[in-house]
């Protein structure tokens, strides 16, 4: 696929006064202005991610109403339900809440849906499991944003819902005793790119603050791999919080005596010391992933929790036969779908269904076909009169607003602007894609439709040296905005 080619440029006596001040190279000074990041404190504050940058969670819609209802569950001895979802963010995001919830000594049932049977989000047979084990307060992780009706139901049984979510909110938001989200229109929380898990992650640092309890006395560091592996997994921009959560949280991964789940899941994975974010996304994450495309990811929650190093390298052994049996699947899919497209004009949004795809990786399927033709994907399995998809964009266009768009012709949608989930009826689809590529091909321009790389600085070949290269790692862990140089 032909790239087009943009090379930065920037006054060279700014890189050179910011080399001096920050006392960096001039190669690297030129990465960090590409980056935006024009000062030496600002240069300082990213090569030393640290946990005294973390911003107040407070300053997060509802987060002291949320925080009150899990003091008052403690001091009543109530039974709280954490309510996740079956991807590597919410399966992370979900451990994290019941393990903190736990020692904290509240009694913490947790739930993850079918993606087969229940699909993505708060459900009724979540509340099913709330009533059955009598708790008074549901907890969402890294989901309920779109969840109205199922918050109502809950709220009818006399059932409390804090909404903890990342995804974006609609117009009206679901009627919980709090909505914890960073992209709630009122919110002043200075960073709103964060995943799931980062959001319960503030949630805990809230509620320890109010306790007025220590992150040691909780040991929550050793629980920044959870945070870590949910937010690189999501794909979320790793700048601000997201940066100093891949930070120690890779530490904490690559640590000999690391938790026992972890451990066993590095094992069948084949890592090392070494792991870097990158690799994270082809060793650990897909097993994580494996469970909830084609089993119970609930599974992946017990093995994370476990204290059973036998119990635990049984779980992670399955978690790795389920990935083989995903890549089969993958592949099978992927060519399927490839062959319903021209490669000489395959559409401004490319729109497919079959009722022969597995709906655990159409998901994943959808990000190689927006590698491979650099194009808005949407992807449907069918079964009866029923389509649930999954869409990956391009980075040009905001997913969900071109999504609320076509929304008329759904059953339902949630997601943010690079991602999303949708359910339609099977007679729509065409009308669908036909409404989508209009919308696409409205919203981008013909450049936009074609791939850019984006060169960071041009150099001679007597300029690269190993200085250079160990200087550029210092930027990692590379991921959304912070693209390892070209």
């Amino acid at each position: 696929m032909n790239h087009k080619w943009v090379v930065s440029r920037t006054n060279s006596e700014f890189i050179d006064y910011l080399s001096r001040e920050a006392s960096i190279s001039t190669v690297l000074a030129q990465v960090f202005v590409n980056r935006g990041i024009k000062d030496a404190a600002a240069i300082k504050d990213f090569l030393n991610p640290s946990m005294e940058s973390f911003h107040d969670p407070f300053l997060m819609p509802d987060m002291d109403k949320a925080v009150l209802r899990l003091k008052a569950a403690r001091e009543k001895d109530e039974t709280v339900l954490v309510h996740g979802d079956y991807d590597a963010d919410g399966i992370t995001s979900t451990t994290l809440l019941v393990s903190v919830l736990r020692r904290l000594g509240i009694k913490t049932f947790y739930y993850i849906p079918d993606r087969m049977t229940e699909g993505y989000g708060f459900g009724d047979k979540g509340i099913e499991k709330a009533v059955e084990c009598r708790a008074g307060l549901i907890i969402t992780a890294d989901c309920g944003i779109t969840s109205a009706k199922e918050v109502a139901a809950a709220n009818s049984k006399g059932i409390d819902i804090i909404v903890t979510d990342h995804h974006e909110p609609p117009e009206e938001l679901p009627a919980a005793l709090a909505v914890v989200n960073p992209h709630r229109k009122d919110s002043e929380y200075p960073f709103k790119y964060l995943a799931g898990v980062g959001v319960v992650y503030k949630l805990v640092q809230a509620l320890i603050k109010s306790l007025q309890l220590t992150a040691d006395s909780l040991q929550l560091n050793e629980l920044f791999d959870l945070v870590a592996l949910g937010t690189i997994a999501d794909s979320v921009a790793l700048v601000d919080e997201n940066r100093i959560f891949a930070a120690y949280g890779l530490e904490e991964i690559r640590r000999q005596h690391c938790r026992p789940g972890l451990a066993a899941l590095k094992e069948v994975a084949g890592v090392d010391k070494d792991m870097q974010s990158g690799r994270l996304s082809y060793t650990l994450i897909p097993r994580i992933n494996a469970a909830g495309r084609l089993g119970d990811a609930s599974e992946v929650v017990e093995l994370f929790l476990s204290e059973d190093r036998d119990k635990a390298k049984e779980i992670a052994q399955h978690l790795d036969e389920q990935n083989r049996e995903r890549q089969k699947i993958e592949a099978i899919v992927l060519e399927s779908a490839v062959k319903m497209i021209d490669p000489e004009d395959p559409g401004s949004a490319i729109v497919l269904w079959s009722d022969e795809w597995h709906p655990g990786v159409i998901g994943i399927v959808a990000s190689r076909l927006v590698g491979m033709f650099y194009r808005p994907v949407f992807l449907f399995s069918v079964k009866d009169s029923l389509a649930k998809g999954s869409a990956r964009s391009i980075p040009p266009l905001n997913l969900y607003k071109t999504i609320v768009e076509c929304s008329d012709l759904l059953i339902a949608f949630g997601g943010h602007h690079q991602a999303a989930g949708l359910k339609i009826s099977t007679e729509n689809l065409q009308a669908f894609r036909e409404s989508m590529n209009a919308e696409v091909e409205k919203t981008l321009s013909p450049e936009e439709m074609m791939p850019v790389l984006e060169i960071d600085a041009a150099l001679k070949l007597s300029d690269v040296n190993f200085t250079i290269v160990r200087e550029l790692g210092l930027l990692e862990p590379y991921g959304e905005l912070n693209r390892e140089p070209v």
